[in-house]
C-alpha cells in the first residue's frame, strides 16, 4: 500500500468525528461537510509533500478547525460585501431587496451597541472612524462591535432562513 492511500484511509477513519466538530463551528451540516472536505484536502497535499504529523487525529482536528473560521471570515466578507452594495444595485434584483430587507429588520432586533454600529456602517455606509466619531467610542470597541454584530446578525439570519423554508 503506497504512504498516499494509508494517509487517505487514516483520515478517513476520523471523518464522522471532524464533521461533527465541524457542524458545531459551522452551524449547519453543509458548511461542515465543505469544511472537512477542504480540510481532508489540505492534508492530502500536506501529507504528499512531506509534512508528516506526529498526532494524526489532533493535526486533522488543528485543520477542520482552522478551515471553519476561514469559512465563517470568508462569509462574513460575502455577507457585508452584500449588505454594502448601493441601493440602486440592491433594487434592480428583487431577491436582493427581499434579502436587504430581512437584514435590516434582524439588524433592528440586536442589542443597542451592535444595531448602532452595523447600521452606521452598513446602512449608512459611513467609514470606521466615523461611527467611531458618532458613538464616541475608540476605533477598536467599533471594530469589536462591528465584528460581534456580524457574527449575531449572521446567525440570526440563518434561523430567519430556516424559518421561511420551513
Amino acid at each position: 500500500m503506497t504512504r498516499s492511500a494509508s494517509i487517505e484511509d487514516e483520515i478517513a477513519v476520523h471523518r464522522d468525528e471532524l464533521l461533527v466538530y465541524a457542524c458545531r463551528l459551522a452551524g449547519d451540516r453543509d458548511a461542515a461537510e465543505d469544511v472537512v472536505h477542504s480540510a481532508f484536502l489540505k492534508a492530502l497535499q500536506s501529507a504528499r509533500s512531506g509534512v508528516e504529523a506526529r498526532n494524526l487525529r489532533a493535526w486533522l482536528y488543528r485543520i477542520v478547525h482552522n478551515e471553519a473560521l476561514t469559512a465563517r471570515r470568508r462569509s462574513r466578507r460575502e455577507f457585508a460585501a452584500l449588505v454594502t452594495l448601493p441601493p440602486a444595485a440592491a433594487a434592480q434584483d428583487p431577491a436582493r431587496t427581499r434579502l436587504l430587507g430581512k437584514v435590516e429588520r434582524e439588524i433592528g432586533l440586536l442589542a443597542e451597541p451592535y444595531r448602532a454600529a452595523l447600521q452606521l456602517r452598513y446602512l449608512q455606509h459611513l467609514k470606521v472612524e466615523d461611527v467611531a466619531e458618532v458613538l464616541q467610542l475608540s476605533v477598536g470597541t467599533v471594530k469589536s462591535q462591528l465584528a460581534r454584530g456580524l457574527r449575531l446578525l449572521t446567525d440570526r439570519l440563518g434561523d430567519a432562513m430556516e424559518g421561511e423554508e420551513a
